[in-house]
């Protein structure tokens, strides 16, 4: 007779303990929505990025990473329906993300590796650092990729104008000491494009003359539970053009 009433109370107790154990806190970012970004072609873009919630409280700034790639095919469009013609590779990173970079799909997630395996790099800004040119109180930056010979990529926010930098982890990058965005045969030489050199480019065989880049946005933060980093769901910018060095 006394049977039943013991279990009520075990089960009594075993829900309390659960409830008193708490859930661990989830650690995400929100996306920069694609209609905040604007292109021309494949020389220009308009990124209006917004300000992160202080509810973030453990988000950083914004961060860009990129690819280029060697390329046979001559093309002023930014069109997706390019991407294969430009280089199978450029299409292959395109299809990978375009599920991750999807809105929609709210169970889409990144992490350190998920642009690494890609060989995706950080995008550099000469002089300065993400913090200050992708700042979480939010922006507008403009990118821009002359079409004219040896012009410089930039970038702008507040109207300074910045150079664009390949990723400072390359180890030993081609050209040397050379870590602007133009179309060098050093870039396109597939020989390069290697772990310990350029590293950051997707190359092809065959006379290359033209290189391209891709780029995608994401909010980071750092996870105070682990120390990680955390990322929002990346963002597709666009491809562009680079411009070719005299």
């Amino acid at each position: 007779m006394f049977r039943k009433p013991v279990i009520i109370i075990i089960s009594i107790v075993n829900i309390i303990v659960l409830l008193s154990c708490g859930v661990d806190e989830y650690y995400y970012l929100p996306q920069v929505p694609e209609i905040s970004i604007q292109t021309n072609l494949n020389t220009s873009a308009i990124v209006n990025f917004p300000k992160i919630p202080d509810d973030y409280y453990y988000a950083a700034c914004y961060t860009i990473f990129y690819r280029i790639y060697a390329s046979s095919y001559s093309t002023q469009s930014s069109s997706s329906n390019e991407f294969n013609n430009i280089s199978p590779n450029l299409s292959s990173d395109y299809n990978y993300f375009l599920p991750i970079t999807n809105p929609v799909n709210t169970s889409a997630t990144i992490s350190t590796n998920t642009f690494k395996n890609r060989n995706f790099f950080e995008l550099g800004f000469e002089g300065t650092d993400n913090v200050t040119m992708l700042p979480k109180t939010g922006g507008t930056l403009f990118i821009n990729f002359p079409t004219n010979v040896s012009g410089i990529p930039i970038a702008s926010i507040n109207e300074v104008n910045i150079n664009l930098l390949r990723s400072s982890k390359l180890i030993s990058p081609e050209p040397i000491n050379e870590l602007y965005f133009q179309n060098t045969q050093e870039l396109r030489d597939i020989a390069n494009a290697i772990p310990n050199k350029n590293a950051d480019v997707a190359g092809r065989s065959g006379e290359m003359m033209y290189t391209y880049i891709a780029m995608y946005i994401v909010a980071v933060g750092t996870n105070p539970s682990n120390i990680t980093t955390v990322y929002s769901k990346p963002t597709f910018i666009s491809v562009f053009r680079l411009p070719d060095r005299s």
